[in-house]
């Protein structure tokens, strides 16, 4: 047994760890929170702590002595739900919880003034086990659902606490797979073809049964496929069906790129791997929009969040960054940077390999988006709206999300940038009740993975030519 002195924020505290275990584990067990976006691969470098005086990857160093390890400071990550708040409390009430892979969101809703009263943000716990959804399905089936269930929970809890007041009923979304770990359901079968969900149909259960506070029952959303959630279906619900003989697509840029093609009669959706690159995973400086992340940039000049200096790049910058690159030409059709690696702020920095990350996350939504437009025989023309949701959006350039490639150019008239739809889709149905079988009822899921038209796009446009 080896004793280990965790220093943050000036304070001390020691835990005790077994010779051999991994500094990641540890700490995770007693509650620290170390990100390992990567799923604790090693390749991310995000677990990055100083360890007896040198900075090492806390997933990859195992602990064969006492130890000292200075954890860098805790940061929430930024989340912006576009909702309107009343403040008024009156009658009724109820709870509306979304689970986002990254943020989660509760808004106390009053049910006679049909009006969010309130609403609370905090960062995933589960972040600590991997960015995306895979890190954690994988997760589950090497260490079980408890550690993922429980820190949902307890985080939930302190939410409810701080609203102050109890309601009946909770309404809840969030992708398939954070709805199982939410339930405490294992979601392991999810990570290996057939990729088979456990259940996808709205549930309710006693909050009791989930040691739940404050609130007496608990109804989940329903959900469309395994990859495609009831965050979705919650998505859909805030949005609304299009015009008659018209198509909207809703596109859910999150930690995985979720996109459905759909007219008043038919669906499309699927979910394109793009969310690593996005949440900065995989990019050498990449954050998510916590304070210190650059998440606008032009002409040489940053903008980040929180009044201190730059410490990384979320995706909103770095999209803006790699438009600016594009016009300059220090990015060439093909991605080639010259330079290799250029400095947008003290300490931060793009590197060849981040060009070629972005590359890829921006072709799989891109061709996502073809895909199910030909599959369907559906034209430019034909498509009314297109919504662009999920945790970024609201910041997002739309003119340079087309330079770099990231959304058609023939849609830009059409595009319409919205917030937490998962959020503000959930409030609407806890005031509505609204049908959500219109959406669900010929829904059709397509794998990009198995789609020769898919794998033709998406080579076709990894480089940048096609945006001019």
């Amino acid at each position: 047994m080896h004793t280990v002195e965790i220093i943050q924020k000036g304070q001390k505290r020691i835990i005790y760890a077994e010779n051999g275990e991994l500094l990641s584990s540890v700490l995770m067990k007693n509650g620290f929170s170390a990100e390992h976006p990567c799923g604790g691969n090693g390749i991310c470098g995000k677990c990055t702590v100083n360890i007896n005086g040198e900075n090492q990857l806390s997933c990859r160093y195992v602990i064969e002595s006492d130890t000292t390890v200075i954890l860098p400071d805790e940061t929430q990550i930024q989340s912006v739900t576009g909702m309107a708040v009343s403040e008024k409390t009156a009658g009724k009430m109820c709870f509306a919880f979304d689970i986002g892979t990254t943020t989660l969101a509760l808004a106390l809703v009053s049910l006679d003034e049909k009006k969010v009263v309130n609403i609370k943000t905090r960062t995933n716990p589960q972040r600590i086990f991997g960015a995306d959804v895979m890190s954690r399905i994988d997760y589950c089936r090497k260490n079980g659902v408890r550690e993922l269930h429980e820190p949902i929970i307890s985080t939930l809890n302190q939410m409810t606490d701080e609203m102050g007041t109890t309601a009946e009923k909770l309404f809840v979304s969030g992708n398939t797979a954070m709805l199982h770990l939410f339930f405490g359901t294992d979601c392991s079968a999810m990570g290996v073809s057939p990729y088979t969900p456990e259940f996808l149909e709205s549930r309710r259960v006693n909050a009791a049964e989930l040691s739940v506070r404050n609130v007496e029952k608990i109804i989940s959303l329903p959900n469309i496929s395994a990859f495609v959630g009831a965050d979705i279906t919650a998505g859909l619900n805030c949005v609304g069906l299009p015009q008659k003989d018209k198509y909207n697509i809703l596109v859910d840029l999150g930690t995985n790129a979720e996109i459905v093609l759909y007219s008043e009669n038919e669906l499309l959706c699927t979910a394109a791997a793009a969310g690593p690159c996005f949440e900065g995973a995989n990019i050498s400086c990449g954050m998510s929009s916590s304070d210190g992340a650059i998440y606008a940039y032009s002409a040489g000049k940053t903008q980040v969040i929180g009044d201190g200096c730059a410490k990384g790049i979320c995706a909103t910058g770095l999209v803006d960054i790699i438009a600016e690159f594009l016009k300059n030409e220090v990015v060439d059709e093909t991605g080639y940077m010259n330079p290799g690696k250029i400095s947008i702020a003290e300490n931060v920095f793009i590197n060849q390999d981040d060009i070629r990350q972005f590359q890829l996350a921006k072709s799989a939504v891109y061709s996502g988006i073809f895909t199910l437009m030909n599959m369907q025989g559906v034209s430019f023309h034909d498509i009314d709206k297109v919504y662009i949701a999920g945790g970024f959006s609201s910041a997002l350039n739309i003119a340079n999300a087309v330079t770099v490639g990231l959304l058609p150019i023939e849609l830009q008239s059409k595009y319409v940038t919205l917030n937490n739809t998962s959020l503000s889709g959930t409030v609407r149905f806890a005031c509505e009740k609204n049908d959500l079988l219109v959406y669900l009822k010929n829904a059709k899921y397509v794998d990009l993975a198995e789609n020769p038209m898919f794998s033709k796009m998406f080579i076709e446009n990894m480089n940048f030519s096609f945006y001019e």
